[in-house]
């Protein structure tokens, strides 16, 4: 009897208020009606919005690299040496075709060289450097055009009429809108066509061609040619190009003829550093402004008359 008392007390007893037991009962939900219908709430999604992003790059941190020495490999072994490049050949000189004293070189049709009796003309003239630079300065001047000009008040088109009154102004007193002071106006002492021409005596000027045409035959740079003879007598570049080679480093080429030569003419027109001139158009500039003169065999009297020197006997005798 005693045990089944104690039972029904334990039962009739209140459960503790922080058990286990309570917070389960808070955590469960309430039990729904058998007909109720299951309701989900929908929530808007957040509108996205288009933001400009700056364009990243990601940089990758790699190790640095190392620098291997040139006289090591990476397996540590010492590398073989690279071969180094082999050096440009240097180009020998190509002198000029010489002749004996006294005579001046001849290359033939056929290219053969020779030697002629140089004329007196290369051979007497005085050195003179004033007179060399005095017939240099005298073509430099005129050949300068002074073209260049200016308009004065007289020849700005406009300003016939004065601007405003005399008096009562408050103004400066003006006369034209084309005065110097206004805005386009007129060109106070401007240039107005300035003559640069210049003059020496003739025979200063010759003695100054002879001094420059010697000074050329001394360094050797003076040589007389026959003729240059094209295939099917066609003038063509090429050939004055592989001429000019064989004979060796002439550097800038002056052809020097009686007249103008047109087919020579023609086939120098597009070589580089070649000019051609007649022996009345030559000057004294021509000759110290190019390396080698070429002078057509019948044009050697010629320049002898052009200095003033007959062209009588010459000096040495030598055959073509």
């Amino acid at each position: 009897m005693a045990d089944r008392k104690d039972e029904k007390k334990a039962a009739k007893a209140p459960v503790a208020k922080g058990g286990a037991g309570a917070t389960a009962e808070k955590n469960r939900p309430a039990a729904k009606p058998a007909g109720a219908k299951k309701t989900v709430a929908k929530t808007a999604a957040p509108a996205k919005r288009a933001v400009a992003r700056p364009v990243t790059r990601a940089v990758s941190r790699s190790a640095p690299v190392k620098e291997e020495k040139p006289g090591a490999s990476r397996t540590g072994a010492p590398a073989p040496e690279a071969a180094a490049p082999a050096p440009k050949p240097k180009r020998e000189p190509r002198p000029l075709p010489t002749a004996p004293v006294g005579e001046i070189p001849f290359i033939g049709v056929d290219g053969s060289v020779g030697s002629l009796p140089i004329p007196s003309a290369l051979t007497e003239a005085k050195r003179r450097a004033g007179v060399l630079f005095q017939a240099l300065a005298t073509a430099a001047s005129n050949a300068h055009l002074g073209t260049s000009a200016t308009k004065n008040r007289a020849r700005v088109a406009g300003g016939g009429a004065k601007p405003w009154r005399q008096k009562g102004t408050g103004r400066a007193r003006q006369g034209s809108i084309r005065a110097p002071q206004w805005r386009h106006g007129g060109v106070a002492f401007g240039p107005n066509g300035r003559r640069y021409q210049r003059r020496i005596p003739e025979k200063m000027r010759r003695e100054a061609f002879a001094e420059a045409l010697a000074a050329r035959h001394g360094d050797g740079r003076v040589l007389v040619y026959e003729g240059l003879e094209f295939e099917d007598d066609r003038p063509r570049t090429r050939t004055v190009v592989e001429w000019l080679g064989k004979l060796g480093d002439t550097g800038s080429v002056l052809f020097v003829t009686p007249e103008i030569d047109e087919p020579v003419a023609r086939a120098t027109a597009n070589v580089p550093r070649t000019s051609l001139r007649s022996v009345g158009a030559l000057r004294t500039s021509d000759l110290l402004t190019h390396d080698t003169l070429l002078v057509r065999r019948d044009a050697l009297d010629a320049l002898a008359t052009r200095v003033g020197i007959a062209a009588g006997p010459r000096v040495g005798a030598g055959a073509a």
